[in-house]
């Protein structure tokens, strides 16, 4: 890897992201809501979502008693959201983030790691309820 391809890699790097080899609790609700998916569903819904091309970030936590997916939304989402089998995490929430971007994926890693842009590209979340749809649907 040249020098300007680590630069590159560095400035890619959303602010909120932990640095690279460090696992640690982001607070939701400051930049990003996130949606919350249990296993098979969260998996299937993640495969959807990113079939369609979409952009936005999505982590996957392999270790608790089910696999969950965070897709990472818009502020103020997890407010509104009212999907079935799925759970909004906003203020007063927090998400573990791997801030390698190439996790190993027995652990907390990234299905769509962040990119830094302005705006941020974040899971839209209409596209998300229609993916959760599609998901349901093929379970």
């Amino acid at each position: 890897m040249t020098a300007g391809s680590v630069t590159g890699a560095r400035r890619t790097r959303p602010p909120w992201l932990p640095l690279e080899n460090v696992i640690d609790a982001v607070p939701a609700g400051r930049w990003w809501d996130t949606i919350a998916i249990d296993g098979d569903l969260g998996a299937l819904t993640a495969e959807k979502y990113r079939a369609a091309g979409r952009p936005g970030p999505i982590l996957c936590d392999p270790q608790g008693p089910a696999p969950r997916v965070y897709f990472f939304v818009p502020l103020g989402t997890a407010d509104r959201w009212t999907e079935g089998d799925s759970i909004g995490l906003g203020k007063c929430c927090y998400v573990v983030l791997n801030g390698n971007l190439d996790a190993d994926p027995q652990g907390v890693h990234w299905i769509t790691p962040p990119r830094r842009q302005h705006p941020e590209p974040l899971v839209r979340p209409r596209l998300l309820r229609t993916a959760l749809a599609e998901a349901r649907v093929s379970l």
